[in-house]
């Protein structure tokens, strides 16, 4: 992407923007002091102002650096805020993310698909031995390092326990095309959510597309709550009937059937 003037301190140079969305910019950037890569996150400065936002992204910080030791899980390095803008400082990862692999390739490898799942399950699990929710567990969340293995990014809007939460009964936090159905509905997210999360990405690395996949969010939302699961033997050939079955549970309505 192209370079733009970050709102960052002194400390952190030569920063060059690599990603947009969610709450705020992505850029990589040299630490001046440690010298090293870091990926620094700040606020858009169009939330900076609601005090809402603000607190959610700061929530960010807390909950990922509680989970900074575990493995799998992006490293945060610092917190902070600069010209009124909260920011988080990670670590850099080279390979980018599931979401780009996607994008450039489409459908993967089963071997490898498999083996990127088992990295990222590992880590939701230690997030959850721990405590916290992911709750937005997508293929733009899922970061490769330089050796291919996969790394669980951005918790965002993760629900974390000892943490104030500021997500209310009915409120819909997610992205449409992975959110299980409870959280479609407004309901609180758990493990299973995250599980179903990473089946529904499962399936995409797999197929190349969602499996409720559509143009409207609102449509694909509602079908995760009411739709049956397709079969991906039919869509894909070469894949055996098994991961039917292994779908049928992995992407099942109740969260306790999962």
């Amino acid at each position: 992407m192209a370079v733009r003037t970050a709102l960052l301190p002194d400390r952190y140079r030569d920063p060059r923007l690599i990603a947009i969305g969610g709450m705020g910019e992505v850029y990589r950037a040299t630490d001046g002091v440690l010298g090293r890569e870091v990926a620094v996150k700040v606020m858009d400065d169009r939330h900076a102002s609601d005090e809402n936002v603000r607190e959610r992204f700061m929530r960010e910080a807390r909950a990922a650096a509680r989970l900074s030791s575990e493995p799998g899980i992006v490293m945060i390095y610092d917190v902070g805020e600069y010209d009124a803008r909260p920011f988080i400082v990670m670590e850099y990862l080279p390979g980018g993310t599931l979401q780009d692999v996607l994008d450039r390739e489409g459908a993967q490898p089963p071997g490898q698909v498999l083996r990127w799942l088992g990295d990222a399950a590992a880590a939701l699990d230690r997030a959850h031995a721990r405590g916290i929710v992911h709750r937005d567990v997508k293929p733009a969340n899922l970061l490769l390092d330089g050796d291919g293995r996969v790394h669980v990014a951005d918790f965002g809007v993760a629900s974390a326990v000892g943490l104030a939460s500021l997500t209310q009964t009915g409120t819909v936090i997610g992205t449409a095309g992975y959110l299980s159905p409870e959280q479609a509905q407004g309901g609180q997210a758990t493990p299973a959510s995250d599980r179903y999360g990473l089946a529904v990405v499962a399936w995409e690395l797999l197929a190349g597309a969602r499996p409720f996949q559509n143009a409207s969010p609102t449509a694909e939302a509602t079908a995760h709550v009411w739709s049956p699961v397709p079969s991906l033997s039919a869509l894909r050939q070469g894949l055996p009937l098994q991961v039917d079955a292994v779908f049928a549970h992995a992407l099942a309505k109740p969260p306790d059937h999962r």
